[in-house]
């Protein structure tokens, strides 16, 4: 059974990342946070400050999207009759749902990566204030963007020497590519990447409850439902313990026990809207 899982995980996780628009939104979301030093005029009481909030804020709206994406393809796998293929084998509709759920968690697990790459370099190389004015570091971000560029060339020759998929590879390789250069990056913030966990543990009851949508209902309302959620999220049911900018001030991190009291809600926020998904995946007539 974990075989058939892990084989239905792959295949999808490869799905959604093989795609075009994976690629553009993974690529736009770390361009854009690289060259926010650029132009970035305000401080906020700490350098390097607004391209952290950005790039984290940034990860978890473009992951929201991401799964958004992902609920599409299981709702046009139920709509087409692609499911239906994959249940002849036999396969259980929950094996093969959980499998498209892991897939998609996969490749959200990806963007992460290459997202948090790219906050912890935009963070470094952010305007740096001293007596005689702010410097940011110009030739480091264009370095880091050229970087990413030449991700997509090689995933380029990829596509025209082996025949392999550009946009799979072009998503593999961002976040290789990035995560080579934040070693030799200066003064790197690593508290950033326990923000990244708990934005991770939103977006995976995001992903959840996208993922529920999907069964049912076509991806135009998943999305506003999908984002309605995250937005009342955010404004009303505590969303700054998963979006927690503040703890990272000067240096900062959140704290391991404010993450161990988030993890068991996630969980179980996260469990139990997979299991309303089997729940109306068997109650549906037709795959």
């Amino acid at each position: 059974m974990l075989r058939k899982l892990w084989a239905i995980a792959w295949f999808s996780a490869v799905e959604v990342l093989g795609h075009p628009a994976t690629l553009l939104l993974t690529l736009a979301s770390a361009i854009g946070t690289l060259l926010l030093p650029l132009f970035q005029f305000q401080r906020f009481s700490e350098d390097g400050r607004l391209a952290r909030d950005c790039g984290l804020s940034t990860a978890l709206l473009f992951g929201t999207l991401l799964a958004i994406g992902g609920a599409g393809r299981l709702h046009r796998a139920l709509r087409d009759g692609t499911s239906a293929i994959a249940l002849v084998k036999p396969l259980s509709r929950g094996l093969w749902f959980c499998g498209n759920a892991l897939g998609t968690a996969l490749a959200l697990g990806v963007y992460l990566l290459t997202q948090g790459a790219a906050t912890l370099l935009a963070e470094a190389y952010s305007p740096r204030y001293h007596a005689g004015g702010s410097y940011a570091d110009v030739g480091a971000i264009f370095l880091a963007v050229g970087v990413a560029v030449g991700a997509l060339v090689l995933a380029a020759l990829n596509n025209r020497v082996r025949n392999g998929r550009f946009a799979l590879s072009g998503s593999l390789l961002l976040p290789v590519a990035l995560w080579v250069l934040v070693p030799f990056a200066p003064a790197v913030h690593w508290g950033d990447l326990t923000a990244l966990v708990a934005v991770a543990m939103l977006l995976a009851q995001a992903t959840a409850l996208a993922l529920a949508l999907g069964v049912r209902c076509p991806p135009g309302l998943t999305a506003g439902v999908t984002l309605a959620a995250l937005a009342v999220t955010l404004a009303y049911l505590g969303g700054a313990a998963y979006l927690p900018l503040e703890p990272l001030a000067g240096g900062g991190a959140v704290p391991a026990r404010t993450l161990l009291l988030l993890a068991p809600q996630a969980c179980f926020v996260t469990a139990f809207l997979l299991w309303c998904s089997m729940g109306l995946l068997d109650t549906k007539e037709t795959l």
